[in-house]
């Protein structure tokens, strides 16, 4: 689970910005906390903010990290520095990551001159009790330098890191935790004290989900015969009009003629690699745009299956397929899984959750995923303008943080807590009537209005 992420120097962030799910001191919806003896964690967390405040630059830290890990730099990355400040591009940009892993505090961070390219440093450690915090590793790659901490007790686990460690601590072009998470399962299973750092890369390939309002949260993997029935209520509670969804088998050629070639020979070729490694089960892979969505299938005789869903409304016999669906219905099928079981244990990021929702909709979907959380340790991060989810009163005030930009225009991050509001102050008045600056788009009336006037002026003439 997610505690904290630190990150500095980056898009619109300037100084070292910390997001936090620690809990704090509210005490109602008390059930929906992660509790044990080292923490006390939120399970959801609303980020508010005006028009171009910093929620998705927030979001699109998270995805950085997420990229160099897992993959590489993204592309643009030179240029996603605090360029407010033009001296910032031969500044370090710095991103750190706390998480509860098998109940330990573990600390992952790096630094990384984004101009260039070059991972400047990276360091693992475990944040103890007793402030004596262990460290698994640290690497300087200007100066070459790669060290073992005290964390392992085995001297073979240490050997062994130190060695790989060494072989890469010049390399400035990537991350020592990508490096270790390639090719090195029998090492692994050779050395279980070093799981430790396969159980942080798989929190970043398997936990964290990241969706913007333009792209998907995994892909509906949750879609099966198994819980189409589950899945049809769940629409039909929300107001969509759906009462049956089935799964249908789709030419070859009729996907032919709705995807690209060149993603179409992608996806057989991805499969085919795969089969190389499971002969005889079947591989699926997923293929998905705004509203399209099919499976593919080679089966255990190597033949090629594709499907898609299709939704019946009032009358069952007639079934819509997806691209025939408004966009708020796509829009909650891309945001349901948060409400199945298949989100357990992950932390899910949703930028602009509202998008092409009913208020009535957004809420209703925060409060159901709230209900769950009280027996699930799923994390929710939302960003959202949608007001009217303080106006319900559903979210503790630790669930709920507010992003403003300061007077250098960078993004700053203000829990709600850190406003002290009195305990009978209702936080929607207080964002209306100045309680909490600078949380409300600003705007000047008397520029608008003399715009106006000119406007008027011409069409006069």
């Amino acid at each position: 689970m997610l505690i904290n992420f630190t990150v500095s120097n980056f898009l619109s962030f300037d100084e070292k910005q910390t997001f936090s799910m620690e809990g704090g001191k509210a005490r109602k919806h008390s059930k929906r906390l992660y509790k044990d003896s080292h923490v006390k964690l939120t399970k959801c967390k609303a980020v508010f903010g005006a028009n171009a405040s910093g929620k998705s630059n927030l979001t699109k830290a998270f995805e950085f990290v997420q990229d160099i890990i897992l993959d590489k730099m993204p592309i643009g990355f030179t240029t996603k520095y605090f360029r407010l400040k033009p001296n910032n591009q031969e500044l370090p940009s710095t991103f750190e990551v706390e998480l509860l892993l098998s109940r330990k505090r573990i600390v992952y961070g790096f630094s990384v001159l984004l101009k260039t390219g070059i991972i400047l440093e990276e360091y693992l450690y475990e944040k103890t009790s007793d402030c004596t915090n262990k460290n698994l590793y640290n690497r300087n790659t200007a100066d070459s330098i790669f060290t073992v901490g005290d964390y392992f007790r085995k001297s073979s686990s240490k050997e062994k890191l130190l060695t790989y460690g060494e072989d890469s601590s010049s390399d400035a072009e990537i991350l020592f935790l990508s490096i270790i998470n390639h090719g090195k399962s029998k090492m692994y299973e050779d050395n279980p004290e070093l799981k430790i750092l396969q159980d942080i890369y798989r929190w970043f390939s398997r936990s964290l989900n990241i969706s913007y309002p333009n792209s998907i949260i995994t892909g509906y993997p949750y879609f099966s015969n198994s819980n189409l029935n589950e899945i049809a209520k769940l629409l039909n509670a929300l107001g969509t009009g759906i009462s049956d969804l089935r799964i249908v088998t789709v030419p070859q050629d009729v996907i032919k003629s709705r995807v690209p070639e060149d993603v179409y020979d992608k996806v057989l070729s991805d499969l085919e690699r795969k089969k190389t490694k499971l002969p005889n089960k079947p591989i699926t892979c997923m293929l998905r745009s705004y509203k399209e969505f099919y499976t593919f299938e080679l089966n255990e005789n190597n033949e090629l299956i594709i499907k898609t869903i299709e939704f019946s409304h009032e009358k069952e016999s007639i079934y819509f397929s997806l691209n025939e669906e408004s966009d708020g219905t796509a829009r909650i099928l891309d945001l349901i899984e948060i409400l199945l079981k298949i989100s357990d244990n992950k932390t899910l990021i949703i930028d602009e959750i509202d998008r092409c929702l009913h208020p009535v909709i957004t809420t209703r979907i925060i409060e159901l995923f709230l209900k769950i959380a009280e027996e699930r340790n799923t994390q929710l991060i939302i960003t959202s303008h949608e007001s009217r989810l303080l106006a319900t009163e559903i979210l503790r005030n630790d669930e709920i943080c507010f992003i403003v930009k300061n007077k250098d225009g960078a993004s700053t991050l203000n829990p709600l807590e850190c406003y002290q509001l009195r305990a009978d102050k209702k936080i929607y008045a207080a964002m209306f009537d100045g309680t909490l600056p600078d949380v409300l788009p600003a705007y000047d009336s008397d520029k608008m209005e003399n715009i106006l006037k000119d406007d008027r002026a011409v069409l006069r003439l």
